[in-house]
């Protein structure tokens, strides 16, 4: 083939443009079912088949024998490429490579164990492209002939393509129309019945397309599908969908039929012609939804490093979204993928409601393509490395330990809070690189020029001050420009009307002494330590400084900071002009900003003028004590309700006001205390362990949400959390406490202080961050718990009948179930919906249970039988307890589930109500009615009650017999303040006998006659034995017998119930269609 000048991927289209209009494009050619690898084009060295549009382009070739080979993997093989042939061009990117790893001096480092050098895997920061030229077999001398024949198998095509469908989970709905089709807004694949089809080949080729498009709901690999039928993004989402069809007819042997497909030709062409680059989008699109639908049958996917890397298994070019950012970021030496996917993130942060999902899409297409792992559309632009290393089954940060790191994990921020893990990297300085190309990233992707340089100064601060051969003066020099460009993008993001410099109205005296000032950053619980030294606040700019002739060394623990104004007058612009300088061009107020710092010796160049701007009244706040308020009024000046001060009014008389200057005060009041910490000193008063931002204890507490939040009290045990409070801010800010140990309550309101709209934000964000980071916290225990937990199977054997616990409760020992190798502790894996196992249940041999330590048990259960017994049961019945589930699924005869506990009923039945929605769900409820008695509430049919009723279920519970869960009539009823007391009495008389308290005379009588008696607790007890199935069958007259009349009778109805209101849900909707079509009709008449 001659060498063509066009680049790669228009050669590509241009020859399926020709094979579409010849109707000979690959996905244009029918095949029956039969053999798998005789129609994809693979490589008989390695035995892989070639991926993405080289699949497409070698298919487009023409060539009946689907085997490609270099030149010298033919030689490799004994084969000969025929002189005078012309290879076919393919391309693979190297996204890594291997490279000698050196010490600090530069020389190579050996093994000490094999005497070779040592190697290192680098990360490219431009993946290079490479091109190899592939023969066909037809064109190669003394190739073997082409086997035609099956690989051993033990299932039928049919059955495997089975297979994947049920284990998708995906919802198809059958009927008797001729017409199949996938709904993203139910979700749904319709098919025609399969008799209708003729041959079932036929039936699961055509279900596997609907599930390709299925896979692009948002919830799985997220594609555009918000496309009319007939429109070019319809025709894009087909070309994904019968590539992929293709590809998996291939690979399952079932064939490939194209010709309901037909009328999207012109489409293709069109889109083709237009956008050659699209071709390479769909093959790479084609192969991810092959794969995602292949994953479902748990196949051993191959590495993706290695794909990367084997010329074999070429990987699809990462395809960008051309335009000038991409461009003009190539020339400054960025690699073409970071630049794509800097362009994307671009196009995400400016995004509209119509373009969110589209550049949502292709920011994660990007960051695939460059990284290798897609990063959270809601990505702050903020990363974290954290050293890791593994310690009893359990990844922990190397630093609670006090240890070195075993690898470096990098996460992502999202907006939220939320820190999503990216990728582990082996050492620290390929984490750090990974890092920088992300920083990187996001500093050119910000649309404000301002945020672009600020993010970018602090990049360049943070590298050189990491950098060992940087000098005092470069790390300087580093920080002013990054000080300087937050200046210009502080003013910048200002509103209009809050676009002037602090005081520009005042006295020049004092705008000289305010320019001099050495302003300091003091978080609220250190600013008595600050005002100690002798610190003053600044009332106007809210900010603590250094007065002068103070030694600032002192001090060097606070960050020093610039006002706006400082930071104008380092640019030696005049206030007067800040307002000019805010509306002017972004780009060239933050060229200035950095110029005025990197280049003081030249002149800053002018700024056009612009529009006159009304700069509102600028306040210079006084210090007036309370008893001279009316004299300060007097002489003009006026009350801030925010700030809770005095300030300069617009016609005051300034020489009997300067004696209440901040600088002519010699002992000024401290900032007044916002209703957080109002809220704060009164639960602290109250007795509330909390710190209110005082100390580092706690600190999220109180949180204004307008929530209820429960913290602990003094004299709380550990855990224990006896304090109650609720706490907002809008409107005045007020709240309500209760200390549930002393009785203590209140209500409290704030003195006065009224919040902005901008500081009421400020505060219930830095509460909801404060909250998420918790959350996040959570959420990496958690992470860890199940890893550790999924560890620990590997030690333990599957139970058997004669396990401590199953024999205890009469029940048999069901698959999935372990125990220690003691045969002592029980262990029961909980799993969400999904089948990633997040916890553990322990059952040691006394009946005593617990769970994993850090772990997250919501939502997650075990399921008697295993989870593809319970895909295949004919309804989901849902109990608290393993051995009350594993009884019933003995009575019913398939898989049942365990929840754990009645709090945990309601969030597993809806989370698997959700993934089987036609299955009917019953709830195996505990009745507690011994708790009723006690404590006033049942919570085991409460909660099994409120379950059902939150799915459209059914709740059952155990009828025993008579007398044996009834409190008898003969002996005095219990009430909750007789219980209560005997609790109470019970305690008292115990602390007495451990010598913890000294009882009155006559008191221990007054005690014990206060004290339920021995036949009412007789037959308390005897209530609490009666609770549960596994109670009816162990402890009731009724027995086995008793559970598997009431379970069945349950299951059966529920069922029917089902059965019979879908069949109406059907009659309805045919109804509902008949009834339209006739409207139809009679529209059309008129």
């Amino acid at each position: 083939m001659a060498k063509s000048s066009k680049p790669f991927h228009v050669q590509v289209a241009d020859l399926l443009i020709a094979k579409l209009k010849e109707g000979t494009a690959p996905w244009q050619k029918p095949w029956k079912a039969g053999d798998p690898y005789l129609f994809m084009p693979m490589n008989p060295t390695t035995g892989k088949r070639y991926k993405g549009i080289n699949a497409m382009y070698l298919m487009a070739q023409g060539r009946t024998d689907q085997r490609w080979l270099t030149y010298n993997q033919a030689q490799d093989i004994g084969a000969q490429v025929r002189k005078g042939e012309s290879g076919t061009p393919i391309q693979y990117w190297k996204f890594s490579e291997e490279q000698i790893k050196r010490d600090e001096a530069g020389k190579p480092i050996k093994d000490e164990k094999t005497g070779e050098f040592q190697k290192v895997t680098v990360m490219l920061e431009r993946p290079r492209v490479f091109f190899a030229t592939v023969f066909n077999a037809e064109q190669i001398d003394g190739m073997p002939p082409l086997q035609r024949f099956a690989r051993d198998q033990t299932w039928t095509p049919v059955e495997r393509a089975e297979k994947i469908l049920k284990a998708s989970g995906a919802s198809i709905q059958h009927s008797e129309q001729d017409r199949a089709f996938y709904r993203p807004s139910t979700d749904k694949i319709h098919m025609p019945e399969k008799h209708l089809f003729p041959a079932a080949s036929n039936y699961y080729a055509t279900a596997l397309h609907e599930l390709g498009h299925w896979t692009g709901h948002d919830s799985r690999l997220g594609r555009d599908l918000a496309n009319p039928f007939g429109s070019e993004g319809y025709a894009r989402e087909e070309l994904r969908a019968e590539i992929s069809s293709m590809i998996l007819g291939n690979e399952l042997g079932i064939g490939h039929d194209p010709d309901q497909h037909a009328s999207y030709v012109k489409s293709w062409i069109k889109v083709l012609e237009e956008d050659p680059m699209e071709i390479f989008r769909a093959s790479a699109d084609a192969e991810k939804i092959h794969g995602f639908i292949l994953a479902f049958e748990q196949k051993q996917l191959q590495s993706t490093v290695a794909e990367r890397i084997e010329m074999q298994q070429p990987k699809t070019l990462p395809v960008p979204q051309q335009g000038r950012l991409v461009d003009s970021l190539q020339k400054i030496g960025m690699s073409q993928d970071d630049a794509n996917v800097t362009s994307a993130r671009r196009d995400l942060l400016v995004a509209t409601a119509d373009t969110l999902a589209v550049d949502q899409a292709a920011f994660a297409d990007a960051t695939m393509a460059a990284f290798g792992f897609t990063i959270p559309t809601d990505w702050s632009g903020e990363t974290q490395v954290v050293g890791m290393l593994k310690r009893d089954d359990e990844v922990i940060p190397a630093a609670q330990v006090s240890a070195d790191p075993e690898f470096f994990t990098v996460y992502a921020r999202g907006a939220d809070g939320t820190h999503t893990w990216l990728t582990d990297a082996p050492n620290q300085e390929l984490a750090k690189d990974l890092e920088s190309r992300l920083l990187l990233i996001d500093a050119y992707s910000q649309p404000n020029t301002f945020n672009r340089d600020a993010k970018l100064a602090r990049l360049q601060e943070q590298w050189v001050n990491e950098s060992p051969n940087s000098t005092e003066q470069e790390k300087t020099h580093a920080r002013e420009i990054r000080r300087i460009a937050d200046a210009a993008a502080l003013v910048e993001a200002a509103p209009a009307a809050m676009q002037t410099v602090p005081g520009a109205d005042m006295p020049a005296s004092v705008q000289s002494t305010k320019a001099d000032r050495t302003y300091i950053k003091v978080p609220f619980r250190e600013k008595n330590e600050a005002k100690d030294l002798g610190a003053r606040w600044d009332r106007a700019e809210q900010l603590w400084y250094i007065p002068p002739g103070k030694d600032l060394t002192a001090f060097a623990k606070w960050e020093i900071v610039l006002t706006s104004s400082q930071a104008l007058a380092q640019q030696n612009i005049e206030p007067q002009d800040a307002p000019v300088l805010a509306q002017s061009d972004g780009a060239k107020a933050a060229q200035i900003a950095l110029q005025a710092v990197e280049n003081p010796a030249e002149e800053i160049p002018t700024q056009t003028a612009a529009a006159p701007v009304k700069v509102p009244e600028n306040r210079q706040y006084l210090a007036v004590e309370y008893s001279q308020r009316k004299e300060a009024s007097a002489a003009g000046a006026k009350w801030d309700a925010g700030a809770k001060s005095w300030y300069v009014g617009p016609n005051a008389d300034m020489d009997k006001l300067k004696k209440w200057l901040p600088e002519a005060v010699v002992v000024e009041q401290a900032p007044p205390l916002s209703p957080r910490e109002e809220f704060a000193d009164a639960l602290r008063a109250a007795g509330f362990m909390i710190s209110g931002g005082l100390t580092g204890a706690d600190d999220e507490h109180p949180i204004m949400d307008g929530k209820k939040h429960r913290v602990a009290v003094e004299g709380d045990k550990k855990g224990a959390t006896s304090g109650f409070y609720v706490g907002h801010l809008d409107g005045h800010p007020a709240g309500y406490y209760m200390n549930n140990k002393t009785g203590a309550q209140d209500k409290w309101k704030s003195k006065g202080y009224t919040l902005t709209d901008e500081q009421k934000a400020v505060m219930q964000a830095e509460a909801a961050q404060k909250l998420q980071a918790r959350a996040e916290d959570e959420r990496l225990r958690h992470e860890h718990s199940a890893a550790r937990v999924v560890g620990q199977l590997a030690n333990v054997k599957p139970a058997q009948d004669d396990t401590p616990y199953i024999a205890a409760k009469g029940i048999k020992a069901h698959p999935g179930v372990f125990v220690d190798r003691d045969n002592k502790t029980m262990y029961i894996p909980a799993f969400d919906v999904q089948g990633k196992q997040w916890t553990m249940q322990y059952i040691q041999e006394d009946g005593t249970k617990r769970f994993a330590k850090d772990s997250r048990k919501d939502g997650c259960f075990h399921p008697v039988g295993g989870m593809d017994a319970l895909k295949a049961a004919p309804a989901l019945v849902i109990g608290e307890g393993y051995a009350t589930a594993a009884q019933v699924a003995e009575a019913v005869g398939f898989a049942t589930v365990a929840a754990f506990d009645s709090g945990n009923l309601e969030a597993v039945a809806k989370a698997l109500h959700e993934k089987y929605p036609d299955k009917p769900v019953i709830i195996v409820g505990d009745d507690d009615r011994h708790l009723l008695m006690t404590h006033g509430t049942n919570p085991g049919r409460t909660k099994a009650e409120s379950a059902a009723q939150a799915v459209g279920g059914k709740a059952v519970f155990p009828i025993f017999a008579s007398s044996e869960a009834t409190y008898p009539a003969s002996l005095p009823p219990i009430t909750q303040d007789a219980y209560k007391a005997h609790l109470a009495a019970e305690q008292r008389l115990a602390d007495a006998a451990e010598g913890k308290a000294t009882l009155k005379s006559g008191e221990a009588e007054t005690l014990k006659d206060s004290m339920l008696s021995a036949a009412q607790l007789s037959a308390l007890a005897h209530m609490k034995k009666h609770t549960d199935f596994n109670d009816l069958a162990t402890k009731s007259n009724l027995g086995r017998d008793g559970v598997e009349r009431q379970m069945r009778a349950a299951v059966d109805w529920a069922i029917e119930k089902h059965v019979s209101r879908a069949e109406q849900d059907q009659v309805q909707q045919q109804e509902q269609n008949r009834t339209q079509g006739h409207e139809r009709k009679r529209a059309a008449t008129l």
